[in-house]
C-alpha cells in the first residue's frame, strides 16, 4: 500500500505562484523541479489533492501558457507526464 499525499490550498498557490514567477524570469531549472513536485502531488495524491491541483493549478497554468504562446508552449512542452494528461483532458474536455 502506497502512502497517499495531500496539500493544502494555500500550499499549492504558494508553488503556483511561484511557478509563474520563474516562468516570467525564465529560470527553466527552478520550474521543471516545481512541476515535478507538483506532478508527484497529483499522482500520488488523493482524489481531493487531484482535484485542488487539476483546478488550482494545472487548469490556470495552462490558460497562461496558452494565452502566451510565444514563451508558453515551451513550458506546454515540458509538463510531466501526469500533468500533460490532466492538461489534455481539460483541453478537450468540451468535444469540440
Amino acid at each position: 500500500m502506497h502512502n497517499q499525499v495531500e496539500i493544502s490550498s494555500t500550499e499549492l498557490e504558494q508553488i503556483a505562484i511561484e511557478t509563474y514567477s520563474s516562468m516570467q524570469e525564465g529560470d527553466d531549472e527552478k520550474v521543471v523541479k516545481l512541476l515535478d513536485r507538483v506532478n508527484l502531488l497529483f499522482q500520488k495524491g488523493t482524489t481531493v489533492t487531484q482535484n485542488l491541483v487539476a483546478n488550482s493549478f494545472i487548469l490556470p497554468l495552462t490558460s497562461l501558457l496558452e494565452m502566451n504562446y510565444s514563451w508558453g508552449m515551451r513550458y506546454l512542452k515540458i509538463l510531466p507526464l501526469y500533468l500533460k494528461k490532466e492538461h489534455h483532458s481539460q483541453v478537450y474536455a468540451s468535444g469540440i
